[in-house]
């Protein structure tokens, strides 16, 4: 009781000047919450684009192997295996090229089975499992998934399962480029795959997803298993990961260079396109942090100064406590408690103001930026910037007089003239 009554005795007639204070700070901090949550929302909605675009992916991709148009649909004829893209990039060359970007090299094949007026289609996929898994999302369901000293083994996803009629543990024949058979064993199924840069889906194959047109199913390999299957080390398709998005230009460049004497290799980025496309939703949200700041600073101005009219009322208070016998830094730490009760009541109504009455989702303008209608969100940053907004204008607030009352003789500090 009686600390409450050195905090708080004595306010008079500032009582109502602490009170308005926290009311103004109340009001200003709701605003900066409000603002605050809408840049991490937009925040958030251009980390997701990167996430889902991910530009700084180059992709290398030979021509597309036309006889995959000529597959026949029925007739008794030997199964085939045939590339999806035709073989004709070289290892060590993008190897040379990629610079310290990480190579996801690929060899995307196709198995084609014909038996009376039957056909089964299947794609074949031979990878580097730890590469791939930087890029490409495999949910399994059963058994596990490849491991880059694997065999003759293989993870494919439920409808290639079920069209080849194989389940975890079973084996099928792949035919290999020498004409002869390599039988896989099936150790892992896949429940839902998302293959970044999939081949378009040109044939009929067994698919996850019935109305894409990029392949959504396959039988996964390790890579120098697809390479003993196809009798060569050389790359149908890869995907370069930069170091980091503004690393593209350079790397495309790079690449384009080793194989421009290679018509057939194609060279593909998305950073050009997605800098444009998120450049004025950027500068829109750069606006935003701008008038953000701007409020957060003339908040915590507005009410350090309504705090250091209460702190320059109370120095007589806190000089009567010392001369009494009370430590300085206890009557210091009441006059803290003041500030700071004054502050976070202010603070904690903003913000439940801000959480509760936020509008579900808002539209950023911006012109290219199709990143749709964001939704405001509240997390440890604008809990940190409302504490450190409600701190500043304390210290700021009873600065001055606490300065003045320890720099200055004590019958200063007790004189009502002494301000």
């Amino acid at each position: 009781m009686i600390w409450t009554k050195i905090i708080f005795g004595g306010l008079g007639r500032r009582g109502f000047e602490a009170v308005v204070a926290g009311l103004v700070l109340a009001a200003a901090s709701a605003l900066v919450a409000g603002s605050l949550m809408v840049i991490e929302g937009g925040r958030y909605a251009l980390t997701q684009a990167e996430r889902n675009d991910r530009p700084e992916i180059v992709q290398i991709r030979s021509r597309f192997n036309r006889a995959l148009f000529e597959t026949p649909r029925s007739g008794n004829l030997p199964p085939l295996t045939l590339p999806v893209y035709e073989p004709l990039i070289e290892p060590e060359q993008l190897s040379s090229a990629a610079g310290d970007g990480t190579i996801v090299a690929r060899q995307s094949l196709f198995r084609n089975v014909v038996s009376g007026d039957r056909f089964l289609n299947v794609y074949i996929f031979g990878i580097d499992p730890i590469a791939e898994g930087q890029v490409s999302s495999f949910s399994l369901t059963r058994g596990r998934f490849l491991r880059s000293d694997d065999g003759a083994v293989a993870v494919l996803d439920e409808a290639s399962a079920g069209a080849l009629g194989v389940d975890l543990g079973k084996t099928f024949p792949v035919r290999k480029a020498d004409g002869e058979d390599l039988d896989l064993t099936v150790v892992g199924i896949i429940g839902k795959l998302e293959l970044r840069d999939a081949p378009p889906r040109t044939v009929e194959a067994s698919a996850l997803t019935q109305n894409s047109s990029f392949v959504s199913s396959g039988v996964f390999v390790a890579l120098h298993t697809s390479e003993a299957i196809f009798g060569r080390t050389t790359l149908t398709d890869a995907l370069v990961v930069a170091r980091t998005p503004t690393d593209v230009p350079p790397l495309a460049d790079s690449l384009r260079e080793a194989f421009r004497l290679e018509p057939g290799v194609f060279i593909a980025e998305r950073y050009s396109q997605f800098s444009r496309k998120v450049h004025d939703f950027v500068l829109t949200l750069s606006l935003f942090t701008l008038i953000g700041t701007a409020t957060a600073l003339f908040a915590g101005l507005l009410a350090a100064n309504l705090l250091h009219d209460v702190y320059a009322d109370r120095r007589r208070h806190y000089a009567t406590l010392i001369a009494l016998g009370v430590s300085p830094a206890r009557v210091a730490l009441a006059g803290l408690s003041l500030g700071l009760a004054v502050a976070f009541a202010g603070t904690i109504t903003a913000v439940l103001m801000a959480v509760f009455f936020r509008p579900t989702e808002f539209a950023l303008p911006s012109l290219m930026a199709n990143l749709g209608a964001i939704e405001p969100r509240f997390d440890l940053s604008v809990a940190a910037a409302m504490a450190a907004i409600a701190l500043t204008a304390v210290a700021l607030g009873m600065t001055p007089s606490w300065w003045r009352l320890l720099r200055h003789p004590m019958a200063t500090a007790l004189s009502e003239n002494g301000r």
